[in-house]
């Protein structure tokens, strides 16, 4: 069983989820995900994911650029001793652009396959382009909270990265001026899902 398992299966089998508890399990994952090394054995462990980078030359917009990377967890295995049980897919994380917009998105998920948080990095959110931070935590289908933050001007994503954001609003419901592109992240979280089976399904073992 991998560290992804580990560390949150006991968790998420015994208690729905809270907002807490969700950050202990991306906190979990994380720590996971900064020891995997390409190197190993030289230091770490070995690194465990899917990596798709896509480069087009898009109508209107020009050259298109997504680097998207799916880390995955062990299923109890169906025998016991069985040395390859199936992957559940645990998180994403998306970069990508359209002309000069740059964008950033992580999608963490449960052992079935319910997304649990999402975040986005987006200008999309308002007219004016301004960047925003969105975060949402969930318990099954259920929103538990919905966060923006709101930052400075566009520019490349490690600028917006490491810009100072403010929040403008925290609760548990999703204002109008951010439904369309919650939904399109809600979106992007379903297909995801279908493309890491799709992907898994597909490998060696």
């Amino acid at each position: 069983m991998t560290l992804f398992v580990l560390a949150a299966v006991m968790q998420e089998a015994t208690a729905q989820n809270t907002i807490e508890s969700i950050r202990e399990v991306y906190q979990g994952v994380y720590e996971t995900v900064g020891l995997m090394n390409i190197d190993f054995p030289e230091g770490g462990i070995p690194p465990e994911y899917y990596h798709l980078d896509v480069r087009q030359n898009l109508p209107g917009t020009g050259p298109h650029h997504e680097d998207i990377r799916m880390y995955y967890g062990e299923e109890e295995p169906e025998e016991e001793g069985d040395p390859y049980p199936p992957h559940f897919l645990r998180l994403v994380t998306a970069k990508y652009n359209f002309a000069a917009r740059e964008f950033y998105e992580e999608y963490l998920y449960d052992e079935r396959g319910q997304v649990m948080f999402i975040y986005a990095l987006t200008c999309d959110a308002d007219e004016n382009m301004v960047p925003h931070e969105l975060r949402l935590w969930y318990d099954g289908p259920r929103l538990l909270r919905f966060t923006a933050k709101r930052g400075g001007q566009a520019g490349t994503l490690d600028e917006m990265r490491k810009a100072t954001y403010n929040e403008v609003y925290s609760g548990t419901e999703i204002p109008e001026k951010f439904q369309a592109e919650c939904n399109r992240c809600e979106e992007r979280a379903k297909k995801f899902l279908t493309m890491f089976k799709a992907i898994d399904e597909r490998t060696y073992l």
